[in-house]
């Protein structure tokens, strides 16, 4: 079982669960950068949704241009408080520093992206608090809320999509497994922060698709079971990061999250099995076997058959055969997932698994062809 402190898992790997730490990391570098991860799959498991924050968007072509160029290189940025941005909206347009900032939308169906919309923002659009999870980038944000029927995540998304249609969404993130280091602060400085704040949410919110004019074409109610993560790191990922395997399934009484961390110039991956059942989090070690290697459309090799295997003999089996979404540096899949817990009773349930792989991000020639994929300056973006 985890311990309430903060569990590091080497030298340039940090693990926490806390909403205390969901908070903003003020960067000390360009090459910093920091991300918060939604995502969501229905009751009846046709829908997924999946929303992330970025402060410095990892794939943005602006942002990997500038931290690769040789002494490059920015002072430490003031933090600002979130009642401190509500209460004076001039404080928003006031960040100094040279950030990219980026809110990136997909809502799935039938395992096919729908409505998809990354959209990059001027450094002056976002802000966020030290003292609270709170990020606001454009006129889309996130906060955390407590209510008498519980405490959790708003979310409110207004994106630009192709051919000048907007989407707009409201969702609630009601925490139901969370927060198991309350006080868990991490040390950020040469190693990736991942904050598993809310293993598990129930879900809920609206979605509306309008016209250039504002008209209301069409309306998706969404219920369902969700997660979020954080994740930060002070060093450019293509320097960092050889690859990583990443993944969670919500099963009956359970709840399993597994990544695979592999470090560049490191002998050996990271490899975790993390279970919650009855109110607890148990990390552990796990021996990792991966089969049936594929490639998709960009060019990635992948292993479809995952399998990670505990000392006492826990055991998660992983089916990568659905690509839901893809591009030169990741993968995001639906995969079925079988967990067999000590009680030897294998629980089945479909999950979302990414693979990272960003070694791609340091050529400069796939530049044009990633940013058809991103919307700037208020308009959406001329690839889906």
């Amino acid at each position: 079982m985890a311990s309430a402190a903060t569990q590091t898992l080497r030298e340039k790997f940090s693990f926490t669960s806390s909403i205390a730490a969901d908070v903003w990391s003020p960067k000390s570098n360009a090459k910093a950068y920091e991300w918060w991860y939604f995502d969501a799959l229905s009751d009846d498991g046709r829908d997924a949704v999946v929303i992330i924050f970025l402060d410095n968007f990892i794939f943005s072509p602006r942002y990997n241009k500038l931290v690769s160029s040789s002494g490059f290189e920015v002072s430490e940025r003031g933090a600002r408080s979130a009642a401190a941005d509500q209460a004076s909206p001039q404080a928003e347009s006031q960040n100094p520093q040279s950030t990219v900032p980026a809110v990136a939308f997909t809502y799935y169906r039938d395992g096919k992206p729908v409505y998809r919309a990354i959209n990059e923002f001027d450094a002056a659009e976002f802000s966020a608090a030290v003292d609270e999870p709170f990020c606001r980038i454009g006129e889309n944000f996130f906060r955390f809320e407590s209510a008498p029927y519980g405490s959790g995540y708003l979310v409110s998304i207004k994106a630009q999509l192709r051919k000048n249609f907007r989407l707009e969404a409201q969702f609630e993130w009601l925490s139901i497994e969370s927060d198991f280091s309350p006080f868990g602060g991490v040390e950020a400085r040469d190693a990736h922060v991942w904050n598993l704040a809310v293993a598990r949410a129930d879900v809920s919110g609206k979605i509306f698709v309008k016209d250039a004019k504002g008209k209301e074409l069409k309306l998706i109610q969404f219920r369902g079971t969700g997660y979020h993560d954080h994740n930060y790191d002070n060093r450019w990922m293509p320097e960092t990061v050889q690859d990583w395997q990443w993944g969670r399934a919500h099963f009956n009484d359970s709840t399993a999250v597994f990544y695979r961390y592999n470090e560049c110039g490191e002998p050996a991956a990271t490899t975790k099995l993390l279970t919650i059942r009855d109110g607890q989090l148990r990390e552990r070690n796990a021996e990792y076997d991966e089969q049936q290697f594929s490639r998709d459309i960009f060019g990635i090799r992948y292993p479809q058959r995952l399998t990670f295997l505990t000392e006492d003999n826990m055991r998660l089996r992983v089916k990568q055969t659905k690509i839901i979404d893809s591009s030169f540096f990741y993968l995001r899949f639906l995969s079925e997932m079988t967990l067999t817990l000590r009680d030897g009773k294998p629980r089945k349930a479909v999950g979302i698994t990414e693979y990272l792989n960003p070694k791609a991000l340091k050529y400069r020639w796939l530049d044009w062809l990633v940013s058809m994929r991103i919307g700037r300056h208020g308009k959406g973006s001329f690839l889906p």
